[in-house]
């Protein structure tokens, strides 16, 4: 596909990018949908063919989120240097390919290295880091609604739960892993081929507006290099307090939503629901997210986002708490609706926050350390709703901690204030 026009070419109309944000939002939804709480569907297959128990296979997604941790900061240094499309040309395709060679697996060190050097790396090259990335350099004002929208796809993403369960239950794990290989790379391809890095490089401003008239080369539409020199750099960003706050608060909410997220289908189950009614269940939570994730999101645009990101936080905890004392599926319903919701909204906020008091210079780069903190949370939230699971029979006990853990995401998001610009930047200005 060609790059679109910029204001040079006068073709306007329809601007870019929503286009970004739209593939974005199927992009979510395959990564969502498939590669995080569609994987639990495969938790009881292994188990039943392998013999590993829960905390085994919660293990092997902790390690893989381990990776993506460490290698986010690469990452995102290399968004930032040659864009999201090369990354996610190369991401998608690996990671369909993963799942196909997941098929084939014998043996707990051959599902291990499949994983996680395949579909684990894959997934990070290729989703949500560089869609992340190209929506912040594409929207400002606008951010908060674009990224609601994008972020919309990791709920959409709920109807391929239920549907890989049904696969699982109709043929056999090692069929619907070829069926998700194959159809990974099928949609993720264009998906990839759509994306565009900074909309200066095509003509564009972000939001779409038109450009002010100037001398200055790239200002009268033509594509040019955009001025970032009022953004943090990344070493900027990692000195301030308020990144730390923000980090640390994901972190803890990151173990929340690994721990429950990965574990819902087992959950259900455990509740007396049958495994595709566990599978649809658990699909249903990202469905449900939608509002939380569009909704909330673009209200941040006119509230303050701190605020918003608190009292989600204080009802994603109140809805944790009654899921771990609910003793049939009937009466987790009502709070597992209030938990999607929550947690819909608290998982997209952040991505404009880094964007609103960093800027886009290196936004990607940033996002990158972030996520290597974050990686605690997700590696240990698994550990832990398998561990408890396997020395208890229940994930009570599990649940009640990850309610505890949301409180202090929450105390850690009201310490949080916007940084002050870096004194190099302040003198430019």
């Amino acid at each position: 596909m060609s790059a679109p026009e910029g204001p040079s070419g006068r073709r306007r109309g329809f601007f870019y990018g929503w286009w970004i944000v739209i593939a974005g939002g199927l992009g979510m939804s395959i990564t969502a949908g498939i590669n995080f709480h569609g994987f639990g569907n495969f938790i009881i297959p292994l188990t039943n063919e392998f013999g590993w128990n829960r905390t085994t296979i919660s293990g092997v997604f902790s390690l893989a989120r381990m990776e993506s941790g460490l290698l986010g900061p690469l990452e995102g240094w290399l968004v930032d240097r040659v864009g999201p499309r090369r990354l996610m040309l190369v991401g998608v395709p690996l990671m369909g390919i993963g799942y196909i060679m997941m098929s084939r697996v014998n043996s707990l060190a051959a599902f291990f290295l499949v994983y996680i050097f395949a579909i684990t790396l894959g997934n990070s090259l290729g989703m949500s880091t560089p869609m992340a990335a190209a929506v912040a350099n594409w929207f400002s004002r606008k951010r908060g609604l674009a990224f609601g929208i994008m972020w919309s796809g990791v709920g959409l993403g709920g109807i391929f739960v239920p549907a890989i369960g049904w696969l699982i239950a109709a043929y056999d794990w090692r069929i619907a892993s070829i069926v998700i290989g194959v159809f990974t790379i099928v949609m993720g391809v264009p998906i990839a081929a759509l994306m565009r890095h900074r909309p200066e490089l095509y003509g564009y401003m972000p939001d779409g507006v038109e450009p002010e008239s100037s001398d200055e080369p790239g200002a009268s539409g033509r594509r040019g290099q955009p001025d970032l020199s009022q953004d943090f750099t990344a070493r900027e960003a990692l000195m301030t307090s308020s990144f730390w706050y923000l980090t640390l608060s994901i972190a803890a909410r990151s173990l929340v939503s690994g721990g429950v997220g990965l574990h819902l289908v087992p959950y259900f189950v455990d509740l007396g629901a049958s495994d595709v009614f566990a599978a649809a269940l658990a699909g249903s939570v990202g469905v449900m997210s939608i509002p939380g994730r569009f909704g909330l999101s673009a209200v941040s645009d006119y509230l303050n986002r701190r605020y918003v990101m608190a009292v989600s936080l204080f009802f994603m905890s109140i809805a944790i708490v009654f899921m771990a004392r609910a003793d049939s599926v009937t009466q987790v319903i009502p709070f597992l609706v209030l938990y999607s919701a929550a947690q819909g909204g608290i998982s997209v906020i952040p991505q404009s926050l880094i964007a609103e008091y960093f800027g886009r210079r290196a936004y990607a780069t940033i996002q990158g350390f972030r996520s290597t903190i974050q990686m605690v949370g997700i590696i240990i939230g698994p550990l832990i709703s398998g561990y408890v699971f396997d020395t208890t029979g229940s994930y009570e006990w599990a649940f009640m901690g990850f309610g505890a853990a949301t409180l202090v995401s929450l105390g850690l998001v009201l310490m949080m204030r916007a940084p002050v610009r870096p004194q190099r930047i302040r003198r430019r200005a």
